[in-house]
């Protein structure tokens, strides 16, 4: 059935997404704010107001909320991100209109109380110092902020033990009130459910006094050429990045995932072959193509040992390079949209995966289309929508190399510097 976004007189954008074959009913509720809003003094403030968001409402204990979804066979969870926090649940569809009920309270109720704010600073740091111990983590936020430094981007979405620490229950507060309880909104639900019931669940909500329409944070200036990153661990990790705009179709948003599908996220992709199945060098290669509000980020990904750093450098550099040279088959574009639209078959069986989707094409200004018509989109590709991608999009000169791991010496620093800049004088 169509997919329908409409727009709640108490200040609400809902999208609704019916799967009459469903049982079950996945909804999400998504408020416009993220680790991007944070001003210095309050990072990772975004990050505690959603772990305080089940922390008890004037009308439920944490107990009870928790109840209320374990009883069911449901469950409820949140995440944050650079610029959403979302509140996300999937119940029996009988049970929508209830679950409705209580992210309602939990998103104008919360009390913030002072021992629970305490206890829950103490679970907070304890996750923040278990992503110190994981190099991926560690590496991703350490290359973000190499490549966006001091800039809203690359701020950390959990902030540091001594950022959680500064943070009283006013700002809390303030931010609970700002961003969640009066902040932009969008509750997007897909799966088997009432719309006449949904609808009048949310009516219930008082109007959201102040709408945030322009995020209070600049477009991202990023810092290309290498990057050495010293850290105690022991695999070198490697990030071979472009800077791109955001995609302005869906077309074009397609388009990047097939040619992801290309370069490094299937196991017969150029760079798993590449790097893994034919040189060995490595274990974990892959590749991503991740997007924001104004920008978006085409990444290469693997982690080596230093003895095959030096080797795994430039057969990475080669893979990514040799795209310039257009030499994207029409084998490669029909095994990677085939493995798209597989992925989007088996997503769609998903009520979750399917409401997610659809929050990311909202909040990218897409078209609000279902898997179906996805699939379509992705059947139209031919190789050269692919060429025309890279050809006009990938540029060395927005290019980024970073190297995270045990420090290279001085001679190698410098050799992998110069050929970095011979290639970028080159393009």
């Amino acid at each position: 059935m169509p997919v329908a976004l409409s727009h709640l007189d108490n200040g609400i954008d809902l999208i609704l997404e019916p799967i009459v074959t469903a049982k079950t009913a996945a909804i999400g509720f998504w408020f416009s704010v993220g680790s991007r809003y944070e001003p210095k003094n309050q990072r990772g403030i975004t990050h505690f107001v959603e772990h305080m968001l089940f922390k008890g409402t004037s009308s439920r204990t944490a107990r009870d909320i928790a109840l209320a979804f374990d009883r069911i066979g449901g469950y409820i969870n949140a995440f944050t991100d650079r610029e959403n926090l979302c509140v996300h649940c999937v119940v029996p569809s009988e049970y929508a209109e209830k679950a409705i009920e209580i992210m309602n309270d939990m998103m104008n109720h919360s009390l913030f109380s002072p021992e629970e704010i305490e206890k829950e600073r103490q679970v907070i740091e304890s996750e923040i110092i278990s992503s110190y111990d994981d190099p991926e983590e560690a590496a991703n936020e350490a290359v973000f902020q190499a490549i966006w430094p001091n800039q809203s981007l690359s701020q950390s979405i959990a902030g540091s033990v001594e950022d959680i620490a500064s943070l009283v229950r006013e700002d809390l507060l303030d931010w609970y009130t700002r961003y969640i309880q009066n902040g932009k909104l969008l509750i997007c639900i897909s799966g088997n459910f009432s719309e006449r019931k949904i609808r009048a669940a949310l009516e219930t909500n008082p109007d959201r006094k102040k709408i945030f329409n322009e995020p209070p944070f600049s477009l991202p200036n990023p810092h290309e050429g290498f990057h050495f990153l010293s850290a105690s661990f022991q695999m070198e990790q490697l990030f071979f990045c472009y800077n791109l705009e955001k995609p302005k179709t869906l077309q074009e948003y397609l388009h990047w995932h097939i040619l992801n599908a290309i370069i490094g996220d299937t196991m017969s992709s150029r760079l798993f072959q590449s790097l893994r199945e034919r040189a060995a060098y490595c274990y974990t290669v892959y590749s991503y193509y991740a997007t924001s509000s104004d920008s978006a980020l085409l990444c290469a990904y693997a982690s080596a040992s230093k003895k095959n750093v030096k080797k795994l450098i430039a057969d990475m550099k080669n893979e990514m390079q040799g795209l310039f040279t257009l030499n994207i088959s029409e084998e490669e574009v029909e095994a990677s949209k085939q493995h798209l639209c597989g992925e989007e078959i088996i997503a769609s069986e998903d009520p979750e995966q399917r409401m997610k989707q659809l929050a990311l094409q909202y909040f990218l200004d897409l078209p609000l289309v279902n898997s179906e018509e996805r699939i379509e989109e992705i059947k139209k590709t031919k190789v050269e929508h692919i060429e025309a991608l890279i050809k006009n999009n990938l540029h060395v000169s927005k290019s980024a190399f970073a190297l995270y791991g045990p420090s290279l010496d001085f001679y190698t620093k410098r050799m992998l510097k110069k050929k970095y800049k011979d290639e970028y004088a080159k393009k």
